[in-house]
């Protein structure tokens, strides 16, 4: 156990520091993350009746909003491990990588959640900086929400790259992933709440939503950070998700195991 958690770490790591030659280009994402942020802000404040959304007055919308323009830098922008995946699939390199005495599934799931540890940090806290100058950012009081916050932020990152990963992973079966990966993307910021509140949906979308793992990559992080959910209930449902994802992966990654051709001496 102590071996596996210190490789996941290492791996981690190595996915974090290979982050860092990318600065320039991290800044001009920023700058455009604050833009589109804006953009939403200023929208939603104009269409926002004065009774508000639900529970949802101006006030708080805007908040939600600037908290998933922020933590969507960990939970689903930035993410590359299915076009990785995919590379490695078309150029043959998975060929080596299957054959590392390490688990696949995990060191591509640890080197993915370094990264995007990084593209928090260095690209999700600046957009939130830089949002708070146009509408000051709500700070919780209690601990536990800080905690039940960043832990469902934890569980929505690996239910992102698991997802991730499954697409990346369906390169052995199909010549091309772009189609898949623009429906996840969809999906994601659809049904993930990243936007808008899923209350805004039609009901039985709104239900639909709430129950896809897509609703812990944004929406239910932003409501336990705003105070308007308790966490243990969605930390449940979030880790329920999280296993069922990595069973699939696991099955899925064995039969690419046995569809793998290796050729030559």
């Amino acid at each position: 156990m102590r071996a596996a958690v210190r490789q996941w770490r290492v791996l981690a790591g190595k996915g974090f520091v290979q982050n860092l030659q990318y600065s320039a280009s991290h800044i001009v994402n920023t700058i455009a993350s604050v833009v589109f942020g804006l953009i939403y802000i200023y929208l939603w404040r104009a269409v926002t009746p004065e009774s508000g959304f639900g529970v949802y007055s101006s006030y708080l919308i805007v908040q939600y909003i600037c908290v998933n323009q922020t933590t969507a830098w960990f939970t689903q922008f930035g993410m590359k491990i299915r076009h990785r995946i995919a590379q490695s699939v078309r150029t043959g390199r998975i060929a080596v990588e299957l054959a590392r005495p390490v688990d696949f599934f995990c060191y591509r799931m640890a080197f993915e959640y370094g990264a995007q540890v990084y593209s928090f940090v260095f690209r999700g806290l600046p957009v939130g900086v830089g949002l708070s100058f146009f509408a000051p950012l709500h700070l919780p009081a209690s601990a536990m929400t800080w905690l039940g916050a960043l832990a469902s932020l934890a569980i929505g990152a690996y239910i992102g790259i698991a997802l991730g990963y499954l697409v990346g992973i369906s390169s052995f079966w199909t010549n091309e992933i772009r189609t898949l990966s623009w429906v996840l993307f969809s999906l994601a910021m659809f049904l993930g709440g990243l936007s808008m509140p899923l209350e805004v949906l039609p009901r039985p979308l709104e239900l639909l939503a709430k129950a896809s793992p897509f609703a812990h990559m944004s929406y239910y992080p932003a409501r336990i950070y705003l105070e308007l959910s308790e966490p243990g209930p969605i930390l449940a449902a979030g880790l329920a998700w999280a296993a069922i994802l990595t069973v699939a992966a696991r099955h899925i990654t064995s039969r690419a195991r046995r569809r793998l051709e290796v050729q030559g001496g």
